[in-house]
């Protein structure tokens, strides 16, 4: 009974050694390797446009932070110089297939790079209907493209007011909270308001205070919006401002509305980060900072960057899981240590800002900041804007047919809405 028992014992082992060392085979010719023991790191690598504060932050407490929750993916990160090589370089290598996976983005620019079909939809993934609740709406679509979300919002910013102090007390008011009351005020006093340039970015949040419209809310036409009689008006208006010397376009305005020949600037927070504290100090002594007014619900113009995944990137889960952790609440708050305004809504700020509180207008004025127009083309649709605009301003075309004629510009560039 003993030697059965042995005997049925070692066949038993000799049976399970054989099944072991046949799973470690790999058959001849076959290409397939032994499967290994230990799984390997996903990298990703992630282009962006931090400047120095932002990349300490992000190199220092967000990357660490990431890897120690996901320790199976690796991050390489690469830093940049923001200008227009950068966006041909994304373009070219995205185009051969190679790195970057996952980039910091302009959101002018995220229309033109997904009509080349150069970005994954972020929309295909599974819980991104969940998930996009958590962002503000405005700063959301500018990463849609025909019929598909192909990035998310990963911070913003948007200009504020600032205001020479002596000469808002002056005039006795707080200050304005619509366009109506701040070209009261100007006129009633004499005072200048300061516009950075006539490009989209520098006038259109005065051409919309004003009434005006560029185009439909579907961008898909110029022609009966920039042409319209509100629109025409409100050029009017900011050219009547302008031979008046009620509204400049030229100086240096930061040094201008500090010592009291500007009333009025609009800028984005860069124009305190720029200095340093003990500046920022004096500065606050003789400016009051305020958000844009608001005119037909809109306030100042948006701006900002997306976090967008390569089409060709390897590891698309890793990249997702990489872009989820950059827009959740706790690296969003890290991040605005560094004065990056959060995407997702949910960051509580109470409080944050409390020793630098020049940041508040523009917390107060993201709500209401408008989106320049979502298009691949957008360059484009600026240049053409910008040009007329300037034109009407020297006097060498009317404002009606200097509107009309960018209007049909417009619509040509929108009906053949391919990047070039």
């Amino acid at each position: 009974m003993w030697g059965l028992q042995h005997k049925i014992f070692y066949s038993l082992v000799i049976g399970i050694l054989l099944l072991v060392g046949c799973g470690n085979q790999t058959i001849i010719g076959n290409s397939s390797p032994a499967v290994e023991s230990k799984l390997t790191k996903e990298q990703i690598i992630f282009w962006h446009t931090y400047n120095e504060a932002e990349t300490h932050i992000f190199e220092t407490i967000i990357l660490p932070l990431f890897e120690a929750e996901y320790p199976m993916i690796e991050v390489k990160p690469v830093r940049h110089h923001y200008n227009m090589q950068l966006r041909s370089a994304i373009i070219s290598r995205a185009s051969t297939g190679k790195p970057p996976d996952v980039i910091r983005l302009d959101i002018n620019w995220t229309p033109a790079i997904a009509q080349l079909d150069l970005l994954y939809p972020v929309s295909e993934f599974e819980d991104f209907e969940k998930l996009k609740g958590q962002y503000y709406e405005a700063p959301l679509q500018s990463n849609y493209y025909n019929g598909k979300y192909y990035g998310v919002p990963l911070n913003i910013f948007t200009k504020a007011s600032i205001y020479n102090k002596e000469l808002l007390e002056a005039s006795k008011e707080d200050p304005p909270k619509t366009m109506d009351e701040l070209i009261d005020i100007v006129e009633r006093n004499q005072f200048v308001i300061s516009m950075d340039h006539f490009s989209i970015w520098g006038s259109l949040h005065y051409f919309y205070g004003l009434g005006g419209q560029l185009l439909d809310p579907n961008y898909t036409k110029a022609t009966g919006y920039l042409d319209s009689e509100n629109s025409v008006n409100a050029v009017l208006k900011l050219l009547d401002l302008f031979n008046k010397g009620n509204l400049v376009t030229h100086g240096n305005r930061w040094i201008n509305v500090l010592d009291g020949q500007n009333f009025v600037i609009d800028e984005g927070p860069w124009f305190y980060s720029s200095y340093s504290l003990e500046q920022i100090t004096s500065i606050n002594k003789v400016t009051v900072a305020a958000p844009f007014p608001i005119s037909n619900g809109k306030r100042a113009i948006l701006g900002g960057e997306n976090i967008v995944i390569s089409k060709a990137a390897k590891h698309k889960d890793a990249a997702w899981t990489f872009i989820k952790w950059m827009t959740d609440i706790d690296a969003q708050t890290h991040m605005a240590q560094t004065g990056l305004m959060p995407t997702n809504k949910y960051v509580n700020l109470s409080g944050f800002y409390d020793e630098t509180p020049y940041y508040q207008p523009y917390l107060d004025s993201i709500g209401d900041a408008f989106l320049p127009p979502s298009v691949p083309k957008f360059e484009n649709i600026n240049d053409i804007y910008s040009l007329y605009l300037e034109l009407i301003f020297l006097e060498k075309i009317s404002v009606e047919e200097g509107l009309s004629k960018a209007a049909k510009e417009i619509d040509e560039i929108l009906e053949n809405n391919s990047y070039n």
